[in-house]
């Protein structure tokens, strides 16, 4: 059976004359007849029945033209589904975000705006620590992973790209009842005597190396280093009075009053990137990143096209 006679046989079906289905398919009726009768004696029943004053279905024939419709119809629909979402006009955007990052200042806009453009857009939000979501990003649960620059030195630069998009500020976080929880600023050396909170190596070694590089700079090796699975979980230990850490300022919530954050002097800004795969085309991952990033600071781009940064 072929795509033809299918078509052949839904035209006669449709108008019950052989002359006027051969027209429509601007064959000769002969071809058509021929068709006909080899799709007939390749499925073993009878379709038409036949004078010279009619066409008939037969109820066999009824069947096969209500299916065959039915079929027509879906595989339409799905041609047209397909085009949209590769026009990125349907589909759907898996995102991972960092457990307790607030992203208010950046992913709500690019969210909204992707939803006005494009409504039939569905999206999905996973969060969890820097190891959780370099695994759900290599084994394809996310499209794209909302992560710090730091952490990039875990992704395999073969395998990944990256986009810079939004800016944010290093804050050392302290106990309410710490004697320096009053300051505007702190300069880190302040607190060279004390023990440290850090990201295990295991969880993101470019997390832990990011803090231990920060005390360097500022001339001291931290006396003691306790270590945690989750910035959570290092709030939480800060919060207890085990000592103080160095985190992103959108991951920590500012309605926890037992702990202060309190800008580090002179510390460099850390980047916020979105790292995805090479191999996943996904055309909403282009639509999303555009939105997201700012126009003033990087030009759009394609997934066809050059990628903005290779890790």
């Amino acid at each position: 059976m072929t795509n033809f006679q299918i078509e052949c046989f839904l035209n006669v079906a449709k108008y019950l004359n052989f002359t006027e289905a051969a027209n429509h398919l601007f064959i000769a009726q002969s071809s058509l007849s021929r068709n006909i009768s080899n799709l007939e004696s390749e499925l073993g029943i009878k379709l038409f029945s036949r004078t010279k004053k009619y066409v008939r279905l037969t109820p066999g024939g009824a069947v096969l033209y209500q299916e065959f419709s039915r079929l027509m119809e879906l595989a339409k629909a799905a041609v047209l589904k397909a085009h949209k979402a590769g026009l990125g006009q349907e589909g759907e955007i898996r995102l991972g975000v960092i457990e307790t990052q607030r992203s208010e200042n950046f992913l709500p806009a690019a969210l909204n705006a992707l939803r006005d453009k494009h409504p039939n857009i569905n999206f999905h939000l996973l969060r969890g620590n820097f190891k959780e979501l370099r695994k759900a990003l290599m084994n394809d649960q996310i499209d794209i992973a909302l992560t710090m620059d730091f952490d990039l030195l875990e992704y395999p630069k073969e395998q990944t790209v990256y986009q810079q998009f939004f800016q944010s500020q290093p804050k050392c976080v302290i106990s309410k009842s710490h004697p320096l929880s009053h300051k505007d600023e702190i300069h880190l050396e302040e607190l060279k005597t004390e023990p440290m909170i850090a990201i295990s190596p295991e969880i993101s070694q470019g997390a832990y190396n990011n803090i231990i590089n920060l005390c360097e700079v500022y001339g001291f090796t931290p006396v003691s280093i306790s270590y945690s699975n989750s910035i959570q979980d290092t709030l939480l230990m800060v919060e207890s009075g085990l000592g103080f850490s160095v985190l992103d300022e959108n991951c920590i919530s500012s309605a926890n009053e037992a702990i202060c954050s309190i800008p580090v002097h002179r510390s460099d800004p850390l980047m916020l990137v979105a790292v995805w795969k090479k191999e996943n085309f996904n055309p909403v991952i282009p639509l999303f990143v555009n939105l997201l990033i700012s126009e003033e600071e990087s030009e759009p781009f394609e997934l066809s096209a050059p990628p903005p940064s290779s890790l």
